[in-house]
């Protein structure tokens, strides 16, 4: 807020020096709801910038407003903002000579040097929400139903049910428990850590994003051709799992027991299951940055509905299930699983190709 103060203090002791009070119209776009929007809304910067003389500043909404909609994509269309760039909070700035805008959070810093100079040809900074009222609806909905169908995973049921299999002989129900409940907390963070990282790599290719969300779309939908393949064409070519190189790590970390030895497990197979869990994955962080939806919420959402058949099941076994009989349960039902992580992969593949 201090830096604010400063440059509008700045402004406006540059204007009085001038002598001359230019005209300025500042168009300020937004959607009721946006988070951004109301950063900039509360940041105060508006309202400073609209009390210099020869300053005016109006505000539409675009979500609820056709009209103000229109105008918003008149002048997106005007500046030549691509697809991929779009969103509120949109300013536009519009001085005696020249026009030009800022798009995102970067309003709050940017708006009065941008007024100042009058010389930008834009600013695309990150801080951005989708232009499309129905975004975050469309996003949540298909988020939840990626999760879930990425949560029942036999990667991730087989390494538990062994782990759980292994300490039952070694020792008390309890220590299995205690066991597999840190196994699936380490899943849980690297996964919802490597959300993280994965969606600010798409975001840092902002000068390319087309190529970037196009080599995603390819990859989630080979993903999901490749799911149908190792159901009806098994034997043809290598099938996403858990390389059984990694196996003999797994069983002897497994048998140390120890609560480091178990964080440790869920750190490598939650690495080296990636193949058979990434795709949905990347197609669902792919979808959050094509509508400038992501959130840690999201993130966090998505991963817990991940990690919940895993709680489920360390429960069912501490409770007294044979971890056989759930064993003999995902063999029977893997090729369903990958059924249906394979619709959802080619089902994501096509939205991110066409969107």
């Amino acid at each position: 807020m201090r830096s604010i103060n400063y440059l509008v203090f700045g402004l406006m002791i540059l204007m009085l020096a001038g002598g001359v009070y230019a005209q300025v119209n500042v168009n300020y776009f937004y959607g009721q709801g946006c988070h951004y929007c109301a950063e900039v809304i509360s940041s105060g910067v508006l309202e400073e910038v609209d009390s210099i003389d020869g300053i005016s500043v109006e505000k539409f909404e675009i979500y609820h407003d056709a009209e103000n909609r229109q105008m918003y994509l008149d002048y997106a269309n005007e500046f030549g903002i691509s697809q991929y760039n779009r969103g509120v909070p949109f300013a536009v700035i519009e001085c005696e000579d020249s026009s030009t805008y800022v798009v995102g959070a970067s309003i709050i810093d940017r708006l009065p040097v941008v007024i100042e100079t009058c010389e930008a040809n834009g600013d695309y900074i990150v801080g951005v929400s989708s232009e499309n009222p129905d975004a975050e609806k469309i996003v949540l909905g298909s988020l939840i139903i990626a999760a879930l169908i990425d949560s029942v995973n036999p990667c991730a049921f087989g390494v538990l049910i062994f782990l759980m299999l292994s300490l039952l002989k070694m020792g008390s129900a309890r220590r299995a428990l205690k066991a597999g409940l840190v196994y699936t907390l380490v899943v849980f963070i690297v996964y919802f850590l490597s959300g993280l990282g994965i969606f600010k790599v798409i975001q840092s290719f902002t000068s390319i994003t087309h190529i970037v969300y196009l080599a995603s779309g390819i990859l989630v939908l080979s993903f999901g051709v490749w799911q149908f393949k190792d159901v009806f064409f098994p034997k043809v070519g290598p099938t996403l799992q858990i390389s059984p190189k990694v196996k003999p790590l797994i069983e002897k970390v497994i048998n140390k027991g120890t609560i480091p030895a178990m964080i440790l497990l869920g750190i490598i197979v939650s690495l080296f299951e990636l193949p058979c869990t990434g795709g949905i994955y990347l197609g669902i962080l792919t979808m959050m940055s094509i509508n400038k939806t992501f959130a840690i919420p999201y993130l966090l959402l998505y991963n817990l509905i991940f990690v919940l058949p895993l709680i489920v099941l360390t429960f069912m076994i501490y409770k007294g299930m044979s971890p056989g009989i759930l064993q003999k349960w995902t063999s029977r039902k893997r090729n369903w699983m990958k059924l249906g992580s394979g619709a959802v992969l080619i089902a994501l593949g096509i939205y991110i190709l066409v969107f």
